[in-house]
């Protein structure tokens, strides 16, 4: 077991995933744990209500994906409950409208080829060079989705359309802050969590070398060590210089 117990741990995944994608990287953190689906609204403000409805009264945050992207909502519309958090290949930024049309189109797609389809047009953006060939991975990746009813998935894409840019409060942030993604990451490349951990004072950034989009999955023992020493850091932002993990 790797830290004390605290605050628990609340869980936020990303598109067409669930708690699977966080377990081998959460397993041995001694906090209790719970997950909240990206399900039941339509934007990432009524997302961020949803999960505060759902939460303790005090939490730490951990985000991945679509997931961080609600987290900074949540962190936005109650400061005073997030403990700390944690944010995994995040965009703090608004979505293009030009992209929306074709997120849209991914739905549709999923509506006549299922959901698990999904995960082959996004694959080459999501995986390391060393896992392009990972069946393993792909299963992993096109089980959760499976699991993920279209409705669900067709509700996700509209959270992730429908957010707003939350680097403007960044320098509000004032808990512990991780922010980790993988170098080889190319749906939320690393400038963007560069982006982010410079606007939050204290912020640890940590770029993972041999990782992509899924950082829990691809590195999960990093990323555990890096959730530890996050979770273990004062109830204040940490000065742990920023690093990248080979």
């Amino acid at each position: 077991m790797l830290t004390t117990a605290g605050a628990p741990l609340l869980m936020l995944p990303g598109t067409l995933c669930d708690e699977r994608v966080f377990a081998a990287a959460t397993s041995a953190l001694g906090r209790q744990r719970y997950t909240v689906e990206m399900a039941g609204e339509l934007s990432a403000p009524q997302m961020a209500r949803r999960v505060l409805e759902l939460a303790p009264p005090r939490f730490a945050l951990l985000g991945f994906s679509l997931g961080a992207i609600v987290g900074l909502e949540v962190v936005a519309q109650a400061p005073d409950r997030v403990e700390r958090v944690a944010l995994l290949g995040c965009n703090a930024r608004a979505m293009p409208a030009e992209r929306a049309a074709a997120r849209r189109a991914a739905v549709a797609k999923a509506a006549q080829e299922g959901t698990a389809g999904h995960i082959a047009d996004v694959w080459d953006n999501s995986v390391p060079a060393w896992r392009r060939d990972d069946a393993g991975l792909r299963a992993e990746l096109e089980a959760m989705a499976t699991s993920t009813l279209l409705t669900t998935f067709e509700e996700q894409i509209e959270i992730s359309i429908n957010r707003d840019d939350r680097r403007p409060g960044l320098t509000a942030i004032s808990v512990p802050a991780l922010v980790a993604c993988g170098a080889e990451d190319r749906v939320c490349p690393p400038e963007l969590s560069r982006e982010i951990a410079d606007g939050i004072a204290g912020a640890r950034l940590a770029i993972v070398d041999r990782a992509g989009h899924y950082l829990t999955l691809d590195q999960p023992e990093i990323t555990a060590q890096l959730l530890a020493e996050w979770l273990a850091a004062p109830a204040q932002p940490n000065s742990i210089a920023s690093k990248e993990f080979s």
